[in-house]
């Protein structure tokens, strides 16, 4: 779990500083915000649409092969990337190549990982693991606005090509997932894990594979969950440091403000780990997306008013809300169709997450385009978390605890 949390810590802490060298490259190559913002659309779009072959490659070649070719492919993009003269060329580099090796290292894979070893506790493993995507955006927030100062972007990318071949290939030498009949993994933690459910609901009883789990409702409703969170959480990530220097925060405020919305999160999953295995899957989602939605709230009130105190607010709340998607559909889907093709099912699942990264991404820049404010796009991120809310709920019969 360990290194489930630093393969996480790394990958996302690169993917959530392009909020740092959004700015920079929008200057440096003269293009409009939805322009710049594509690129950053295809990491995400990548994210989701390798979901099926990264968890069928998972399920075949085992972490430790899959993580260190993911991060050799990553490095290479991205140093590539470093020497990049135009837009198109920082897309295929960034965008597509890179991209790809990050999707290898996010949190699909590393979720999947965390579930097969504690069955019986999955919210709080998943939450655990998950701990390292807060941590590194966290770092390397910061550390990205540190760089990018004196010495720009290009040398930015390239420290994180070196930091994903120092550090994630010794690293996931050592991963691997427990071995059928593991006593861990079986016997009465997997029972726990189902909890209730109505007559004719998924269970872990049947031996799932692709086919069948793609002919249920459950599967169909989680795909949703995915893709409205996806949309909306992606969105202020890249967004909101752009957002608050345009409300008059200085940009390495606004950095600041951004990296400590991860260190929140820390606490919010754990929190949501905890509360998914006590409270149920729907209730938490539905308490974290509240608490995201006061937070996007607040940036509102800073546009109003220009105080920049309602930035502690958004960081506050909107930090406390960030990672419970994956966290609550990862141990939703492992509740029904764990088995030794989850990795692939989970996947497929996860196939709406490029989509909507890729359009959150895209629109938050095309709205402002359109508009000259980010409001809209704030309202268009609460109307996504709505949707996700409403769609996790029917993931489980309504009235009952969702475990």
């Amino acid at each position: 779990m360990a290194i489930a949390a630093l393969t996480m810590a790394v990958q996302n802490g690169i993917v959530m500083a392009f909020a740092v060298l959004y700015l920079p490259l929008i200057q440096d190559f003269r293009a409009s915000r939805a322009e710049v913002a594509t690129v950053q659309s295809a990491v995400l779009l990548l994210g989701g649409f390798g979901g099926p072959a990264i968890g069928y490659a998972l399920d075949r070649l085992g972490p430790r092969r899959l993580f260190q070719g993911g991060a050799l492919l990553a490095a290479l993009g991205l140093l590539l990337a470093s020497r990049a003269g135009s837009l198109p060329v920082l897309l295929l580099t960034y965008g597509i190549l890179a991209g790809l090796g990050l999707s290898a290292l996010g949190s699909q894979p590393n979720m999947v990982v965390a579930a097969l070893w504690y069955p019986g506790a999955r919210g709080k493993a998943i939450a655990v693991a998950d701990l390292g995507t807060g941590f590194g955006a966290f770092v390397c927030i910061p550390l990205a606005q540190a760089v990018v100062g004196p010495y720009g972007w290009r040398t930015t990318l390239a420290l994180w090509a070196v930091l994903l071949v120092a550090i994630l290939i010794p690293a996931n030498a050592f991963q691997r997932v427990p071995l059928p009949g593991n006593p861990r993994t079986s016997g009465s933690n997997q029972t726990r894990a189902t909890g209730g459910r109505k007559p004719g609901y998924p269970s872990l009883d049947k031996d799932w594979t692709p086919r069948s789990a793609v002919w249920t409702p459950a599967f169909w409703w989680l795909v949703a969950v995915r893709f409205f969170s996806a949309m909306a959480f992606p969105l202020m990530n890249v967004h909101m440091l752009a957002f608050a220097v345009g409300a008059g925060v200085s940009p390495p405020a606004a950095a600041t403000a951004l990296g400590t919305v991860s260190l929140v999160s820390l606490a919010g999953r754990l929190l949501t780990g905890w509360l998914a295995d006590r409270l149920g899957r729907a209730p938490t989602l539905t308490l974290t997306y509240a608490s995201a939605t006061v937070g996007i709230g607040n940036l509102g009130l800073l546009a109003w008013t220009g105080w920049p105190g309602w930035l502690a607010g958004y960081v506050l709340f909107y930090g406390l809300a960030q990672g419970s998607s994956g966290i609550v559909t990862a141990a939703r889907a492992a509740d029904i169709f764990a088995g030794a093709s989850f990795g692939t099912i989970y996947g497929w699942i996860v196939l709406a997450t490029g989509p909507g990264e890729a359009i959150g991404a895209w629109a938050g820049g095309a709205i402002f385009d359109l508009t000259g404010s980010y409001l809209w796009a704030f309202g268009f991120v609460v109307v996504a978390l709505l949707g996700g809310i409403a769609a996790i709920w029917r993931v489980g019969p309504p009235g009952r605890r969702s475990t």
